[in-house]
């Protein structure tokens, strides 16, 4: 840990020295030149120069450096003039100066040591060349209403193109004439006019304009529009808030951000990824993920968005509807996660800023379960140095015992889990410079991020590079590019999750050697089919290298100020190789000599193009109506191949090469397909308070049957701004606007559903091909229909966003009904058609639900401000109906299986469940005291199981609600996020295991008397019979936990609500003052925490950890909780 500290600290310090040279570069370029302690007048100096046919610029180069004056103006203030024609002479600047404004109708006015230059539209000055006789150099700040410096504020003198603008500190200086108006002005601030008076010092307080704060979001293919006109629900995410406490995860960022988005976390691994489900589910089998959009491309999500470094970010929308997302065409059914990188815009023109952001959080274990600590290894009360239980017997008895290694023991209690989960770190270094232009806007990025996991050898390095920007080429062409590499690198192990959980509290796991002297292969364990635990860290592993190239290039061409055409081409590739080695001597293969073991090689690509063209009609009818019209094409191409070879029983051991192996297997995978679309959109608005909007796309998709592969898709939505026609509401109700929308979209089938496939053939007595050198493939059992249509998904949405008192308070609600038919899976057919089952559209499921924004700022007053935002989410999502015949479709799951049941809530959790009185719904434990056969009932007052599988609950929660809080008290500031889950079901295989090698805590009071709370009664050839309340006495001990109570699944099944301080950032800006006269502009240090704590209705481990299913969390890496902090430096 020492080291890892160590080497972030000497990364961060070459990284700020690498900073420091950048802006020392940026400053020289920037210096200005010192005027002279005493100005002469333009009249005085003479000069010998030559004018003839010069341009305008060229002449102020030429007096410039003949001179020690400066020129001031505005490009287009000198585009397009006439050339200078004056024969070389030697006389006054003044005298040069009149020959130019003869000719180009230029005015002049010395100010000091600057000739100011403007066109001579005005009667301001009273010569066309003037001296100014009463001026004075005025300083100042400019600060916002928080105190704060504010850069690039525009100084301008009332009636002239003379000014500045303030500096990275906010200072300004200007000369100006006495009486001289000063207009200060900053975009969504309102403009600040001052008269020059006697004072030389100035400064001035921009205040917001509250009137120009129309927000404005980015919507399908990059398009920026204002919010008030769209007709669906749409949330932002500002770029900083993704990237404030450190996490590596884009999509574990957004969880409790939106209401609408839920994020279900596979494990806490370094690397792992994340599903994201934006209001349910609509397919059955098929994908539930968004599309991700960045810079206007489509990327390849899924598991890649670990890819995207969250510091490069911008701002992140949610567009959560079909209607929001229609332009998209099949790709978005499932909504669209649009992406603005940071591209240099908005910053101080001509004056670059270098940030530099790093921090280091400490990653520990999120919950440590509680685990028994009295009784020992063995079973039923009697010691067994092998048995992998903890029903041995009381540790404070066991005195000195002979263990598996023949050697003599002292009984102690040890911490296995506390000795092998250790404290990991991860560290987050970013460098970025960026420059808003005259004619552009850059920013480049690097980003590098380490994690060590928890576990010995497992961890992550990426490193993240981004280049983004933008040039006027003419006044009506523009190109912009982005580009982004990233290389990442996982590092994982083998390892058999579930037992790190199960190590018998007796036992010395990490004091006792890991394998047998001289021979590393044979191991030491206290159970003989699993590995030892580090043993397997030091030898098993996996590599997960992938290294991605995303990015586009866009041009915008406005031939008319009413008409644009755009187009965007864009390239996202990946190449990933995987090595997964478990070494010779591993899990259940291993034999005496060591033999076993196994190496899994693959590589993949995935190459995706997409092209985009459109043309925009923007046109006003009067100055009531609007209307913006959109068409255009977009063609996506998305090619895949992998390759991999899986080695099994390794010879030698040490040597990770597949051919160190004995047998031997390749595959290899390929495919291809191609969408073609045609989209338009048409919004209408008048009186900027009633808006229309309308959209279609058609689509032919390549993986679907010949003669169905054209599918279209429309939307229509209106919104009113009602607030516009009811006078004097502003003093309340600030803000209202009704939205409502339908919308109609699609999803494809899966990849190769056009025809039934060839598969390799296998012949009777187990043979399967290839065989002795020959090959044979037969016709798979597995039909396609060649009917096959793309599941519809049909969404109707109605919505208020309500705003009072000056937007203190922010309300919105959003109601949406959702019905997804044709879903496409597989369905048994009869036998006797050759076939076993069919790819075919059958079932339908549907989506209600409500969406809850509130934001309130319960105090703003000069030095503090308190703001609130809360998201709240339900939905149920209902299987409608399956394929005539099916009952229900199994989804997956190991001992708790997640189905699609007619008429249940998707995804619904199946297995054995207690056998309950029908009456009261109490549970029945066994009333027999003696079995048929005069044995006694081992089983006697213990819980009964149902005799066929049921329904055991829903995974979806009944809500889920955030609580954002922001607090900031002059240069101090504070944000915490708390997320509360409510309801669901989650199926634990820890607690499941946990008790039944009797480790957890409830285990531990194995030997009292208790009696199950419930009924009593049997089962009668099948029949429950309930005979009354239950009065036995039992103990829960290795028959109730190990026997009784593990085949009954609903015993694991629990409760999946929690409480959870998802994040906590505490901020301090260092104050100016102390940054005067350095380089630096800002400064600032924070602390952060994720995860920091939680209460959860499950016991022991953390609910947010799925592996096997949506439903089910078995065998995952654990999730963590961090804590750490950093610094940001802008230069």
């Amino acid at each position: 840990m020492k080291n890892l500290i160590l080497s972030h600290v000497i990364r961060m310090t070459k990284l700020f020295a690498f900073a420091f040279l950048l802006q020392c570069l940026s400053l020289g370029l920037l210096s200005a030149r010192e005027g002279s302690a005493q100005v002469k007048s333009i009249e005085e100096v003479k000069v010998q120069l030559s004018l003839n046919g010069v341009s305008v610029k060229e002449a102020f180069s030429k007096i410039e450096a003949a001179s020690e004056f400066n020129f001031v103006y505005l490009h287009k203030e000198i585009r397009n003039l006439p050339e200078v024609f004056i024969e070389q002479s030697n006389q006054s600047i003044y005298d040069f100066l009149v020959g130019v404004s003869t000719q180009t109708g230029l005015e002049f006015k010395q100010i000091n040591q600057n000739i100011h230059v403007q066109k001579s539209n005005s009667n301001q000055f009273s010569h066309k060349v003037a001296v100014a006789e009463l001026y004075a150099e005025i300083t100042g700040k400019v600060t916002d209403e928080k105190g704060l410096p504010m850069p690039g504020v525009t100084i301008l003198i009332e009636g002239s193109s003379i000014g500045t603008v303030s500096d990275l500190n906010g200072d300004y200086s200007l000369d100006v004439e006495e009486g001289s108006v000063l207009i200060y002005s900053f975009v969504g601030f309102e403009s600040q006019r001052i008269t020059v008076g006697n004072s030389n010092a100035i400064n001035v307080q921009m205040k917001e304009d509250q009137s120009s704060l129309e927000e404005v979001v980015v919507t399908a293919f990059g398009i920026k529009k204002e919010k008030k006109s769209l007709s669906y629900a749409v949330q932002e995410i500002e770029g900083d808030k993704l990237s404030a406490v450190g996490n590596t995860n884009l999509v574990n960022s957004i969880q409790g951000k939106i209401a609408g988005v839920i994020v279900k976390q596979s494990s806490g691994a370094p690397g792992s990824t994340s599903k994201i489900n934006i209001r349910g589910s609509r397919s059955f089998v098929g994908n539930n993920e968004p599309l991700y959009v960045v810079d206007g491309l489509p990327i390849s999500s899924g598991s890649r968005t670990i890819d995207i470094n969250p510091n490069d970010i911008k701002s992140m929308n949610v567009l959560k509807g079909p209607t929001a997302a229609a332009l998209y065409g099949l790709r978005a059914s499932n909504g669209v996660v649009v992406i603005e990188t940071k591209k240099g815009e908005g910053g101080l023109k001509g004056v670059p800023t270098v940030t530099l952001e790093s921090n280091f959080n400490f990653d520990q274990l999120s919950r440590v379960p509680d685990i028994q600590s009295t009784y020992g290894q063995g079973e039923r009360g009697v010691f067994s140095p092998f048995s992998a239980f903890s029903w041995g017997p009381r540790i404070d008895e066991m005195g000195t015992y002979t263990n598996q290694l023949g050697e003599l023991e002292e009984a102690a209690v040890y911490d296995n889990v506390g000795d092998l989960f250790r404290t990991g770190g991860t560290s987050n270094t970013n460098l970025s410079i960026s420059n808003a232009l005259d004619k552009g806007h850059y920013a480049i990025n690097m980003g590098i991020a380490n994690q060590d996991g928890i576990l010995k050898n497992t961890g992550m390095q990426r490193m993240n590079i981004k280049a983004a920007g933008g040039y006027d080429l003419t006044d009506k062409l523009k190109v912009s590019t982005s580009f982004n590499y990233s290389n990442n690198l996982i590092e994982g192990t083998d390892l058999p999750w579930w037992g790190t959980f199960a190590i018998p509290p007796s036992y010395n796991l990490k004091g006792k050697p890991t394998h047998e002297p001289g021979d590393p292969y044979k191991q030491i364990n206290f159970r003989g089919q699993h590995d030892n635990f580090y043993w397997a860290l030091e030898n098993n592993y996996s590599e997960n290298r992938t290294s991605r190239t995303f990015g586009n290039l866009s041009f915008n061409y406005e031939p008319l100020d009413w008409l644009s055409i755009n187009y965007r081409v864009g390239l996202d590739e990946f190449t990933t190789q995987y090595k997964n080695v478990v070494e010779k001597g591993s899990g259940s293969g291993r034999t005496d000599p060591p033999s076993g073991g196994s190496i899994s090689n693959s590589m993949s690509n995935q190459r995706q193009i997409n092209s985009n063209l459109n043309l925009n009609i923007k046109k006003d009818f009067g100055n009531d109506f609007n209307m913006d019209f959109l068409v255009g094409n977009e063609i996506y191409d998305i090619r895949s191949n992998s390759i991999s070879s899986n080695g099994s029983d390794l010879v030698i051991g040490g040597f990770h090469h597949i051919s160190n192996t004995a047998v031997q297997t390749t595959n290899e995978y390929l495919s291809r397909s191609r969408v073609v679309g045609f989209y338009g959109n048409l919004s209408l608005s008048w009186l900027n308070s009633i808006f229309l909007n309308a959209t279609g796309r058609n689509d032919i998709v390549s993986n679907m049957p010949r003669g169905n592969r054209s599918f279209f898709y429309p939307s229509i939505g209106t919104g009113v701004v009602f607030t516009e026609f009811i006078p004097g509401s502003e003093k309340v109700l600030t803000f209202g606007k009704f939205r409502a929308s339908v919308a109609e979209v699609g999803q494809a089938g899966p990849i190769f559903s056009t025809s039934t496939l060839f598969v390799p053939g296998s012949a009777t007595g187990g043979f399967t091909f290839p065989y002795q050198g020959m090959n044979a493939f037969t016709l798979s059992n597995a039909l396609n229909s060649s009917d096959l249509k793309p599941e519809n998904t049909r969404t109707f949405e109605i919505g208020v966003d309500l705003r009072f008192f000056n937007d203190r308070v922010g309300l919105d609600y959003t109601y949406y009904d959702s019905k997804s038919d044709g879903q496409i899976y597989r369905v048994p057919i009869a036998i006797s058609t050759g076939y076993s089952s069919e790819l075919r559209n059958a079932g339908e499921m549907s989506v209600k639900g409500h969406e809850i924004m509130l934001n309130i700022t319960p105090v703003s007053t000069e030095n503090f401000t308190w703001n609130l935002t809360t998201n709240f989410t339900t939905y149920t999502n209902r299987v409608v109906s399956l394929a005539e015949g099916i009952d229900q479709l199994e989804l997956g799951g190991f001992r708790v299986t997640s189905v699609a049941v007619e008429g249940e809530e998707y995804p619904s959790l199946r297995g054995f469940g207690y056998a309950r009185d029908p009456a009261s719904g109490e549970i029945v434990v066994d009333s027999r005291p003696t079995l048929s056969n005069g044995n006694v009932n081992p089983l006697y007052g213990m819980p009964l199981r149902s005799t066929s599988q049921i329904i055991l609950g829903s995974a979806q929660p009944d809500f889920d609600m955030s609580f954002i809080n922001s607090f900031t008290f002059k240069n101090f500031s504070v944000s915490a996020q708390l997320d509360w889950r409510q309801g669901g079901k989650v199926s634990s295989g820890y607690n499941r295991l946990g008790k039944l090698y009797g480790i957890l805590s409830e285990t531990e009071n194995r030997e009292a008397d208790q009696v199950f709370p419930g009924k009593m009664g049997y089962y009668d050839q099948g029949n429950l019979v309930v005979e009354g309340d239950n009065n036995v006495t039992i103990q829960k001990g290795f028959d109730f936990y190990r026997v009784n109570d593990d085949p009954i699944s609903e015993a694991n099944v629990y409760d999946a609500t929690f409480v959870r301080l998802r994040e906590l950032r505490l901020d301090y800006r260092l104050p100016v003052s102390w940054l005067e006269n350095t380089f630096i502009r800002n400064a600032s240090v924070f602390a952060i925490g994720r995860n920091l704590l939680l209460s959860a209705a499950m016991p022991h481990f953390d609910p947010e950890m799925f592996n096997t299913s949506e439903a089910e969390s078995y065998n995952s890496y654990p999730q963590t909780k961090s804590f750490g902090g950093g610094i940001r430096v802008d230069f």
